[in-house]
C-alpha cells in the first residue's frame, strides 16, 4: 500500500467502520521512528487524520532493524522503547475513541523475516513474500509500482547538478524570447495567444516523452519557461487526470532534477499532484519536500502539503483536474482529457 519498502518506521493504518459492519482501510501513514522525547507528538499526528475520516480503529507496524526477535521477558532497550511508544499511541487515542486494534513488530520487510506481537511477543512468525501478496497483485494490476526504500526514491527526483547547468544556459534566452512573444500578443489584444502557443508547446513535449525518455536541456528550459504562465501551470492539472498523464509525470520528474529554483517547484508540485492523485503518497510527500526546498512560500505546494499531512483521499483533486481541463479548453488545446460535461467525468 506505501509503495516502497518502510525502514525504522511505525506504520499506521487507520480504520474506518464499512457499512457491512467491518472495517474499510482509510489510508495507511509511514512516520520516521522518533526519539523517545517526542513520542507525546505521535497521537496528534494520528489524529489529524483520524478526525478526518472518522475513524475507529488503527493497526501499528514498527518496523526496525535494530532490534531481533524478543522473548517474552526481554530487557532489550530498543524493543522496551517500542512498547513505550505504543503506550503513548494507544493512551492518546484512547480518549478520542480510536483503539489500537494491533500492533507488531518487525526486523525488516523481506521473506522469511521474524515478526511478533508487541504486547505478546509468543505471538510470532515469519513473514511471507510481500511481493505476492494479494493486496500488492491487486495494486500491481491497478498499475502501482513499488519502487524500493524511500530514500532510493528520493535520489529519482534529487538535483542532477551537470543536466541544471546545462538547462541553465537556455534559460536567459528563451526568458527573453517569451517576453516578446507575450508583448505581441498583447499588442494585438490578444493575451491568450501566448498562453495558447505555450499550453501547445508543453503538450508536444509530454507527447514525445511518451515516445522517448530523453528530453534535451533546451527543450527542458522551454517547458519551464512555458510553465512560468498560470493558464499553461493549471491546464497541467487536468493533464494529471487524463489519457497523457504518465508521460507527463516521467516529464515532470525530469523538470525536478535538472530545473535550477525556483522554476524547480513547479514541476516538483506538478510530480507530487500527478503521485498524489493516483495514490502514490510517498511520492507526492518526496515531491513536496523538494518543491519547498525550492520555494518555501510556493501557494500550491503547501496547499497540497497540508491535504497529504491530514491524508486527504485522491478523489478530492479531482476538483483541481476538472480546473485544469476547463482552463485548456478556453485555449482551445486538446490535453487528452474527457470533456467536463461529459458522463464520463474526467478520464483516470
Amino acid at each position: 500500500m506505501l509503495g516502497i519498502v518502510p525502514e525504522r518506521s511505525l506504520v499506521v493504518v487507520v480504520l474506518k467502520n464499512a457499512s457491512d459492519r467491518k472495517h474499510d482501510v482509510h489510508a495507511v501513514v509511514r512516520l520516521d521512528l522518533p526519539p523517545v522525547e517526542q513520542y507525546s507528538q505521535l497521537p496528534q499526528c494520528i489524529l489529524r487524520i483520524c478526525r478526518r475520516s472518522e475513524a475507529v480503529a488503527v493497526l501499528a507496524v514498527i518496523v526496525d532493524d535494530r532490534v531481533s526477535r524478543p522473548n517474552a521477558d526481554s530487557d532489550d532497550l530498543s524493543y522496551v522503547d517500542h512498547r513505550r511508544m505504543l503506550g503513548v499511541l494507544r493512551d492518546g487515542l484512547a480518549g478520542y475513541g480510536v483503539a489500537v486494534a494491533g500492533a507488531w513488530g518487525v526486523a525488516g520487510i523481506h521473506v522469511g523475516a521474524h515478526w511478533w506481537n508487541i504486547d505478546s511477543p509468543r505471538c510470532c512468525g515469519l513473514l511471507p513474500d510481500p511481493s505476492v501478496s494479494q493486496v500488492a497483485v491487486q495494486r500491481v494490476v491497478e498499475g502501482h509500482v513499488f519502487r524500493g526504500t524511500r530514500t532510493e526514491l528520493a535520489e529519482t527526483v534529487a538535483v542532477d547538478d551537470s543536466l541544471r547547468d546545462q538547462v541553465s544556459l537556455d534559460l536567459p534566452d528563451l526568458v527573453t524570447d517569451a517576453q516578446r512573444r507575450l508583448v505581441r500578443a498583447v499588442a494585438i489584444n490578444n493575451p491568450d495567444a501566448y498562453s495558447r502557443m505555450a499550453l501547445w508547446r508543453v503538450m508536444s513535449v509530454i507527447k514525445q516523452v511518451a515516445d522517448s525518455a530523453d528530453v534535451s536541456p533546451h527543450t527542458i528550459a522551454e517547458v519551464a519557461v512555458a510553465l512560468r504562465d498560470i493558464a499553461v501551470r493549471d491546464a497541467m492539472f487536468g493533464v494529471a487526470g487524463g489519457a497523457h498523464a504518465r508521460p507527463a509525470e516521467r516529464l515532470w520528474g525530469v523538470l525536478t532534477r535538472a530545473l535550477p529554483d525556483p522554476d524547480r517547484a513547479e514541476a516538483a508540485t506538478l510530480l507530487a499532484f500527478s503521485a498524489y492523485l493516483r495514490g502514490e503518497g510517498v511520492l507526492a510527500a518526496i515531491a513536496l519536500e523538494q518543491a519547498l526546498v525550492s520555494d518555501p512560500m510556493h501557494r500550491m505546494a503547501l496547499l497540497l502539503d497540508a491535504a497529504l499531512q491530514a491524508a486527504m483521499p485522491p478523489d478530492r483533486l479531482n476538483q483541481l483536474v476538472r480546473c485544469g481541463v476547463e482552463t485548456a479548453a478556453e485555449l482551445r488545446i486538446d490535453i487528452g482529457a474527457a470533456a467536463t460535461d461529459s458522463g464520463m467525468g474526467v478520464v483516470r
